[in-house]
């Protein structure tokens, strides 16, 4: 009776020890063989990429001019935005602001789109460099109550 209550608190200790995380492999005699923890690292990181999405941008050379070229006239462009829903509505707020409304298809464009669809709006516009500050909120048609951001000369401040 001694020897099965033995054996019981041997397997109970040995449940509790393998069902700890180990970092590195640490062989024993209930546990996996030390090469199935070989190549188990784990990382953060997609690619071992060090950098935030931001720095990838950086070195982006295109301009609106690239799509007025393609598109040949900027009023088509906006249209267009309005067309497949990026853009829902523009308009001054009560406190002279400029808000631009955004739609779902907006939401769904990858950060660079979006970066470009805003600077594309700033650029036939001209917002932030008509005054020393100029800015604009952008508002998510669903929801006018909170802005998602501020566009000002730095780019889209998200809130």
């Amino acid at each position: 009776m001694r020897f099965l209550g033995f054996l019981l608190a041997l397997a109970v200790l040995s449940f509790g020890f393998s069902t700890q995380s180990y970092a590195s492999a640490k062989p024993w005699v209930w546990g996996w063989w030390p090469s199935h923890w070989q190549g188990l690292d784990f990382k953060p990181y997609l690619g071992d990429q060090k950098g935030s999405q931001r720095s990838l941008w950086d070195n982006d050379s295109w301009t609106p001019e690239a799509w007025i070229k393609d598109a040949g006239d900027e009023k088509r462009i906006i249209r267009d935005f309005y067309a497949v829903n990026i853009v829902t509505n523009q308009y001054k707020d009560s406190n002279n602001i400029p808000i631009l409304e955004v739609g779902d298809a907006f939401i769904n464009l990858s950060g660079l789109d979006k970066r470009r669809v805003l600077q594309f709006v700033d650029h036939v516009f001209e917002i932030t460099s008509s005054e020393e500050n100029g800015m604009f909120y952008v508002f998510y048609s669903e929801n006018t109550k909170d802005p998602l951001g501020v566009y000002n000369k730095y780019g889209l401040q998200t809130y």
